[in-house]
This record gives structure tokens, C-alpha cells and sequence, in this order.
């Protein structure tokens, strides 16, 4: 389907992201997507492999072929402030030049309709969930590069936080995790996928397997700008990490749960 091309949608039915025939040129093979709120939904696949690619056409940053409905709308309808209020996109490398105290870091952005008791009330939930409390009155450019992510992280979900923007409906997220200890990894996906059980769409490229594995309601996995799976964690195993990923694993089932290690 070319861009021109028209676009029939049942409204009722429709997921709140579709890609159809979405390509560019040599980083991005044409795909189709279908993805409904509730879900958190991760984007596995060794570097080079076209997880940002994808994330940024999604988003409408980059230009691409094909077309991306968000709510049953073409993304390129859409202005870019209608589009802000609707999807919230975290890239995967963002200037960190901000000289100023974490607090004001997260107040740039938001909607000043809103009332600020809610604003600041929004602000201290995510505080909390990300433990930044002890951050807000420290300048940005002095925090450790986990700390700014945290706060660059936090800064992403107010932009579709359930109580200062019911409109915001899918959150795209590159690479979230990097930088984080483990515990402040395990802390954000506790968060998203609380934001995801009340009805967004979260979308994250990952590259810790297992993780993916517990948290993710649905995995897509790209080899060189093609899907080579997407669906249920039970889709992966040693063969598609072999071909994708170029490692042996070993299959390892404890508590219930089921992790793949590398082959020693």
C-alpha cells in the first residue's frame, strides 16, 4: 500500500497502533502490525536490527512508506500537538544538556491548563515509582547517566500520565533499561506494566531476553529490518535465538517460569 493509497477502518474494531506495508528503504522490510491497548509489547533483535527504526516510524519521526493508524486515525493527519497528546516517544540517545534542577526537567512539556495540585500530584507518583524523590532539587547535568534516564523516563510518562492526559494512549519507548541497575529496571517495567493493565499501549525495544520474556504480553523479533516472530513468549526458543541472535541457549524452567542462557 502506497501512502496515497485509501485507508478503510472500523473504528470500533480498531487497535490503538496498526503499521501496514510500513517500510524504509534499507533499514525497515514492509510489515504489518495490529496492537490494542493493555498490552506491553517488546521489541527484541541484536543491534543493527531495525528496533529503533521502527520505533521512530511509529512515532511519525521518521519518514517512511506504507501507513501508521494510531486510534484509527493516519498518523500524518494528525498535527504535530495532536500527535504529542496521543503517543509519547522516548528515543534511545537524547541530549543531556539540561542545567537546571530535576524538578523543572519534568515540569517542561506539561499541558499548563492543568491545574498544578494535579501536576505536582502526578509528578510525586512517578517519583515514587521511580524513587527520583531524593533527585528533584539536584541539577540534571550533575546526576549519573542512570539518574538522568530515570528522570528523562519520567519525563516521557507525564506526557500521557492517565490523570493529566486521558487522550495519551501509546507510550514507544527505545531502549528505556539501559543505563538502569536492575533494581530500577524491574522498578519501570513494574510501572509500565501497570500503565499497560490500565489500558495503554506500551511499546519497548529490550535487549535482556529473559525480561522480555516475563514481563512483555507479546514479542516482536526483527533480524536486519525484518519481523522474523511476533506474538506470545512461547513463540521464542534455541532455534529463533540461534538465528537471530547467533548464540546457543540452553532452555532452563525454575518456579514456573522459563529462562534461556547461553550455551557454555
Amino acid at each position: 500500500m502506497s501512502p496515497a493509497d485509501p485507508i478503510s477502518v472500523d473504528r470500533a474494531a480498531a487497535p490503538l497502533l496498526e503499521a501496514r506495508a510500513l517500510a524504509i528503504a534499507g533499514r525497515l522490510s514492509p510489515l504489518d502490525l495490529r496492537w490494542h491497548g493493555g498490552q506491553l509489547v517488546a521489541l527484541l533483535g541484536p543491534n543493527g536490527s531495525g528496533k529503533s527504526t521502527l520505533l521512530g516510524a511509529l512515532a511519525g519521526i521518521l519518514p517512511a512508506e506504507g501507513s501508521v493508524l494510531l486510534g484509527g486515525d493516519v498518523l500524518t493527519d494528525l498535527s504535530w500537538p495532536e500527535l504529542a497528546k496521543r503517543r509519547a516517544m522516548l528515543p534511545q540517545r537524547q541530549p543531556q544538556l539540561f542545567h537546571i534542577p530535576v524538578f523543572q526537567v519534568l515540569s517542561l512539556g506539561l499541558d499548563q491548563g492543568v491545574a498544578p495540585a494535579r501536576q505536582n500530584e502526578a509528578i510525586k507518583a512517578l517519583c515514587e515509582a521511580l524513587e527520583l524523590e531524593s533527585l528533584l532539587a539536584r541539577d540534571f547535568s550533575r546526576l549519573s547517566g542512570g539518574e538522568q534516564q530515570r528522570v528523562l523516563i519520567a519525563r516521557t510518562l507525564l506526557q500521557l500520565w492517565p490523570s493529566l492526559n486521558p487522550t495519551g494512549k501509546v507510550l514507544l519507548l527505545d531502549e528505556p533499561l539501559a543505563g538502569l541497575d536492575l533494581h530500577h529496571q524491574l522498578a519501570l517495567l513494574r510501572l509500565l506494566k501497570t500503565l499497560a493493565r490500565e489500558g495503554l499501549l506500551v511499546v519497548l525495544a529490550i535487549h535482556d531476553i529473559n525480561l522480555a520474556i516475563d514481563w512483555a504480553d507479546r514479542i516482536l523479533c526483527l533480524q536486519q529490518g525484518r519481523v522474523v516472530s511476533e506474538g506470545g513468549a512461547e513463540l521464542i526458543d534455541e532455534a529463533l535465538l540461534e538465528r537471530v541472535f547467533q548464540i546457543k541457549t540452553d532452555r532452563v524452567e525454575a518456579a514456573g517460569r522459563v529462562w534461556f542462557m547461553p550455551s557454555l
